[in-house]
């Protein structure tokens, strides 16, 4: 029944991850497109306020632990949002979708040496879906300006991850991250503080896009991610977030229009056998360890 419940568990933080990088695909063409009126920092301060309004009646009893914690996240957090909207100021969402796609990269690399252990198909895993994805940002050819602020946003996105999946299980999801995006949303009204009252027009006209951004980009999306991370791990966390690219190039195709053709395709081939890797490798091994398991009658 354990060994059930594991599996069923697994799969259930598996299916999260996978609509989180539906989610985090569309939300590059989102930010594009609110950039054109609004400037990283008034963005950031109106999506995470909303965000925050919404978390406020779910925090509940606060203690240190959950506080000082929370903080931690919610610091990184606004690292990982405030990088990657500065490098949507200077980089299509396309290739911004692929660069961030590093963090698979630096959470499998963290993993080797911090923690000293791996599992071997989610090492196969990471190296397809890296591979695949530098395949698909090859074809954008010249470099970025904003390709730097992306790298730094996976960086941030990687300690993120691994802090996240030893946190998740001290504390209530909700609690956790309405903590988070507290943190996020005070950080990034001080950040726009200056400038954000010449902006009011501005958001008026993108409230639709800012509301879609604060309740399903960020508020929905740090939820699902907090919760997913009690039943699946850091590493296997990153390579399903390899699929954002995919839906990134997706949704760019479909609401920007931004092109892509052939080594696209291939690199998300690459991708789509990493994430297979991911969702059939225990079940490649349990059945050995089950049999080596079994008491004799």
């Amino acid at each position: 029944m354990a060994l059930i419940k594991e599996t069923s568990d697994r799969t259930k933080g598996i299916l999260v991850v996978i609509a989180v990088a539906m989610i985090l695909g569309s939300t590059s063409s989102a930010i594009k497109e609110a950039l054109v009126n609004l400037n990283p920092e008034t963005q950031l301060a109106v999506r995470f306020t909303i965000a925050a309004i919404i978390f406020l009646p779910f925090i509940g009893k606060l203690n240190l632990c959950l506080v000082r914690e929370g903080a931690i996240l919610g610091l990184l957090l606004f690292g990982v949002f405030a990088f990657s909207t500065i490098g949507l100021e200077t980089i299509s969402a396309h290739q911004a979708s692929f660069i961030f796609g590093f963090n698979v990269v630096f959470v499998t690399l963290f993993e080797l040496v911090f923690r000293k252990s791996f599992k071997i198909e989610v090492l196969l895993a990471a190296i397809l879906a890296f591979s695949g994805i530098g395949i698909m940002s090859w074809e954008g050819g010249e470099p970025l300006s904003g390709s730097l602020w992306l790298f730094g946003s996976a960086i941030a996105d990687s300690a993120y991850i691994l802090l996240r999946e030893q946190m998740a299980e001290r504390h209530s999801s909700l609690a956790l991250t309405g903590i988070q995006i507290l943190v996020v949303a005070a950080l990034s009204l001080l950040w726009a503080a200056p400038e954000i009252l010449g902006h009011v027009e501005a958001i008026e006209m993108n409230l639709g896009l800012l509301s879609y951004l604060g309740i399903v980009g960020s508020a929905l999306v740090t939820l699902l991610m907090t919760t997913a991370q009690r039943w699946v791990s850091a590493q296997e966390v990153a390579v399903l977030l390899s699929l954002e690219p995919v839906f990134g190039a997706i949704f760019a195709f479909w609401l920007l229009g931004e092109t892509f053709g052939i080594f696209s395709f291939v690199g998300a081939a690459m991708v789509l056998v990493g994430i297979f890797l991911i969702i059939v490798g225990p079940a490649l091994v349990k059945p050995e360890l089950d049999i080596r398991e079994k008491p004799e009658i």
